[in-house]
């Protein structure tokens, strides 16, 4: 369970983060912090663009902000590590957010491909009333 970064004004004077912003911190701490695993690893996917993938951005957003939070509630730690566990396992899998991005070996860079979306058909006319 993660714990909210603070949301007032006065909790963000008491409790400034330490990155201004999500890039400030996955380039600051969570890229060299957790990505030395990737270079010639075929089980793990990382994108250079990982700013251009949605998805990305959500999970890394949430462990961002949990993670400011958890600088300033020492008891909130563990349950950033449980999160981060998970949301790391499907983050860089090879059919996570990052599975059209191919990796020349040895590097970390990708080479960014859209993803390709299935087929939807929207819903008949009247099916939401």
């Amino acid at each position: 369970m993660t714990t909210p970064a603070p949301t007032s004004a006065t909790e963000q004077e008491q409790h400034p983060p330490l990155y201004p912003s999500l890039e400030a911190w996955v380039i600051g701490y969570f890229t060299p912090m957790f990505l030395h695993r990737i270079p010639g690893n075929p089980r793990l996917r990382w994108c250079a663009e990982w700013w251009d993938h949605a998805e990305a951005i959500a999970r890394l957003t949430l462990l961002w902000t949990s993670w400011e939070a958890a600088r300033w509630q020492p008891e909130a730690k563990a349950g950033w590590w449980l999160d981060f566990d998970h949301h790391l396992q499907i983050l860089l899998a090879v059919d996570g957010p990052f599975r059209n991005c191919r990796q020349p070996e040895g590097t970390r860079a990708g080479k960014h491909e859209p993803p390709a979306l299935p087929d939807v058909s929207p819903a008949p006319t009247d099916w939401w009333d």
